[in-house]
């Protein structure tokens, strides 16, 4: 299973499906629109984590996060025992550490001041509102705004998701460049922005819930297939964000994706790279970093190509074929429709 931390061709003619499925027309890529009405499903009030560490009550903060309390405490920050009301001491210890008391202060400025918050909120409760309508008997989880230590950026579990708001503080922020480049290089601090908060969440939280059955990592192909899936919906989910930020990329490296893509599939279709079945190879194509480093790939290419060539290829197939909905999209594990359907740009 995965973990979370710091994850087009033309129709032929208009195609009108039944409610909420997609529109197609000519030139146009498919879109799965959701009725007004799907905008009435509640999804779980936000939590701010760092308020309710604030009030040093033990049934309070019981009270306020839930199961996502014990992971905070035993896994995330590791200050105590979860059910041990002594924990709740460790907050104000943790809270007024000279190496944090200035990142909570900056956070109250930047990524957790209250209209950033508002517009994430809203962003992301539109976005599990939109998954809601196409997976309706998924438990929606509840946001958990923290400070995580920079140990997660993004923390899903079964029923929360927590977003460590001290990796959005902004690239050039003064807290961002004393932490060690050995552990924060200077591609993970580029993404370290306030605007990025919506994507990343979901992007974790969707990769992680998908994972369990549909995430294989024998093939390099079973990577692309996944990577494509979850981005796709992902896309839909949250249709007004730019696409560019769905994989917390500049704009600048999307325009070189799309230049390059014939380049980079001619790398990637071979048979011996498209079902490598060695992890620490094909890995190259999903892994993070300054660029993807894979083969003759050039170093002036945005990283994670593999992500994009399997969202590319997943959203020709989903133009050719409309009888597949999101919810069936998620089941397809055959590859050879979704490579034959592919054409790259």
């Amino acid at each position: 299973m995965l973990t979370s931390h710091c994850l087009r061709t033309p129709a032929l003619s208009l195609i009108i499906c039944c409610a909420g499925l997609a529109l197609i027309g000519c030139g146009e890529e498919r879109k799965f629109d959701v009725p007004v009405t799907a905008f009435n499903a509640v999804v779980p009030t936000p939590v701010n984590v760092r308020d309710a560490m604030r009030k040093k009550n033990f049934d309070d903060w019981q009270s306020a996060t839930g199961s996502f309390g014990y992971a905070y405490t035993e896994d995330i920050l590791r200050i105590g025992a979860g059910d041990d009301p002594a924990t709740v001491a460790e907050f104000e210890t943790f809270l007024t550490h000279p190496n944090v008391s200035p990142i909570e202060a900056a956070i109250d400025t930047t990524s957790g001041a209250s209209e950033r918050l508002d517009q994430c909120e809203e962003e992301l409760t539109r976005a599990f509102q939109r998954f809601h309508f196409w997976f309706p008997d998924v438990k929606l989880p509840q946001l958990m705004w923290m400070n995580s230590g920079f140990n997660y950026a993004v923390y899903p579990t079964d029923e929360h998701l927590g977003v460590g708001l001290e990796w959005y503080l902004g690239a050039d922020h003064p807290i961002v460049a004393t932490l060690p480049p050995e552990m924060f290089p200077q591609y993970m601090r580029n993404r370290m922005e306030p605007d990025l908060i919506s994507a990343s969440a979901f992007r974790g939280w969707l990769l992680v819930h998908f994972s369990d059955p549909w995430y294989r990592t024998d093939r390099c192909v079973d990577e692309l297939l996944y990577w494509g899936k979850v981005l796709y919906i992902m896309e839909q989910c949250m249709p007004d964000l730019p696409k560019a930020d769905l994989l917390d990329w500049t704009p600048e490296s999307w325009a070189w994706a799309e230049a390059h893509e014939r380049d980079v599939w001619l790398e990637l279709q071979p048979q011996d790279a498209l079902f490598d079945t060695d992890r620490t190879q094909f890995g190259k194509w999903f892994n993070e970093g300054p660029f993807t480093r894979y083969g003759a790939i050039p170093q002036d290419s945005p990283d994670r190509l593999g992500a994009y060539m399997g969202w590319r290829m997943v959203s020709d197939f989903m133009d050719k074929h409309p009888e597949v909905d999101l919810a069936a999209l998620v089941e397809v594990t055959d590859i050879n429709p979704v490579v034959k359907a592919y054409r790259p740009l």
